[in-house]
């Protein structure tokens, strides 16, 4: 007892002692308690059966209370190390599980949100996106990681100022908010609300960029078609009023003018002037009608008939325009059904105005109109591509990007109602319109008519009645 051998086995006795407590959750004062009263027990008995000599009585007590404290203080160190480390063990167990948990709801959010969610490096490269960005843009990541954002997805007009955009973010370290457009897999423009906000590492250096995006290209397609319906319903109203007040006074005007020719019969120069004023209030009335076509509500009279016939009637009715010009129309069919359901006379109004406007815009013979017709798919159905083709002067960016709004014109007489009607007439019938390619060669305008399946007895009977 009195030895003070200090073996590997005895210290590691005793540390098993302190583990031992840690375990089963005795409190640290408890071990100093029970060791106190050990002690005062060991030198009780000790002077009790101590035979005589005080002085090594002495020594040995001294000796006793030596041994106890190493004793204690290994139990204790023991202790506290053990007990640490289960506290260490514990506390990385439960960040862990809350890392863990962030871990699942960040993968979570990333895959199921309804929202685009993109981090770029300072160089503007994708670094990563969620499956709905993917989606949407038709580029799995794995495709275009390391990439350049700007080059992949963002329109051409775009990329420097969204360049600049990135740059102040990173000098300031301000988030921003913006809306501008992406560029899919397909071609199409999606436009884009975007939240950023630049990353950080733990000394304050930026090290990207995360973008929120949401996708509101419907949202504002719906904005402009409700700004359109209230549009067309102010037009109606005013060329409802007009008409019926216009109409009245070109009536006394044609009335006039017949008591006019009467009276002037044998003054051909007199007559000129009359025919003259008739054929402009022809004219004004003609204007009128398309201001009140254009506000009012589209009813489809829909027919099955061959596409062509509505092309080639549209061209004849246009002879007086080309008869005496060097024209060439022709026509690239290469086996197409075109046999559709269609309303016959608002298409054939489409293409007198797309013809009207080729032969306008070929100011010097010769003059060169070509239709070609192809198979396609529109709105993910089956559908007849039509592209009207000409050899004339093109359309700068300013036209291509105005020629669907109602009154907007280049022309010195016309309402600008022609390629809006056209527009309102493609949508009414499921289909679209646009510019193709345009520039010095000329301009191709492009019609994509859906098939339909179905048709009633009446269509058939009228259809036969307009292919002869």
């Amino acid at each position: 007892l009195f030895s003070l051998e200090f073996t590997p086995q005895y210290i590691d006795s005793r540390w098993r002692v302190g583990w031992r407590h840690v375990e089963i959750g005795v409190p640290q004062v408890y071990i100093a308690l029970g060791l106190g009263r050990l002690r005062a027990r060991l030198i009780e008995a000790v002077i009790d059966a101590w035979p005589d000599g005080e002085d090594d009585l002495v020594a040995h007590v001294a000796s006793l209370n030596k041994l106890i404290d190493i004793d204690q203080a290994l139990i204790e160190d023991a202790y506290e190390a053990e007990h640490v480390a289960r506290q260490q063990r514990a506390e990385r167990r439960r960040f862990e599980a809350v890392l863990h948990q962030e871990r699942e709801f960040s993968e979570g959010l990333l895959e199921h949100a309804q929202a685009i969610v993109l981090v770029l490096d300072p160089e503007g490269n994708i670094v990563r996106f969620n499956p709905y960005f993917a989606e949407l843009s038709g580029f799995p990541l794995e495709d275009v990681a390391g990439q350049s954002w700007f080059e992949r997805f963002v329109p051409l007009e775009e990329r420097e100022p969204l360049r600049g955009l990135l740059g102040r973010m990173l000098e300031e370290g301000m988030p921003t908010r913006a809306i501008s457009p992406i560029v899919t897999c397909k071609g199409e423009l999606r436009q884009i609300s975007w939240s950023n906000k630049v990353l950080s590492d733990p000394q304050g250096r930026p090290v990207g960029v995360l973008a929120v995006g949401h996708d509101i290209t419907e949202l504002q397609e719906s904005q402009a078609r409700a700004l359109q319906a209230e549009r067309l319903a102010a037009i109606g109203r005013m060329s409802t009023g007009l008409a019926h007040e216009s109409r009245n006074a070109l009536q006394r005007i044609q009335a006039n003018c017949e008591v006019l020719e009467a009276e002037l019969e044998g003054n051909p120069t007199a007559l000129q002037c009359v025919a003259r004023i008739q054929r402009a209030g022809h004219h004004l009335n003609l204007l009128l009608e398309e201001v009140r076509s254009y506000a009012a509500e589209i009813r489809l009279d829909l027919t099955t008939a061959l596409l062509s016939a509505a092309w080639r009637e549209a061209w004849r009715l246009l002879e007086s325009q080309w008869r005496n010009r060097d024209v060439v129309f022709d026509e690239r069919i290469d086996g197409v059904d075109l046999e559709l359901a269609f309303d016959h006379f608002r298409i054939v109004q489409v293409f007198r105005n797309l013809l009207e406007n080729s032969l306008a815009a070929c100011r010097h013979d010769p003059v060169r109109i070509t239709v070609v017709a192809e198979e396609a798919t529109w709105g993910g159905q089956e559908a007849v591509c039509v592209r009207v083709c000409d050899n004339g002067e093109g359309m700068g960016p300013e036209q291509c990007r105005r020629i669907f709004e109602p009154f907007y014109t280049t022309k010195s007489k016309g309402t600008g109602l022609g390629m809006a009607l056209a527009h309102r007439y493609m949508e009414a019938h499921g289909g679209g319109i646009e510019v193709g390619r345009t520039g010095e060669e000329g301009t191709e305008i492009v019609l994509y008519f859906p098939r339909r399946s179905e048709a009633n007895d009446t269509t058939v009977v009228k259809a036969r009645a307009w292919t002869g």
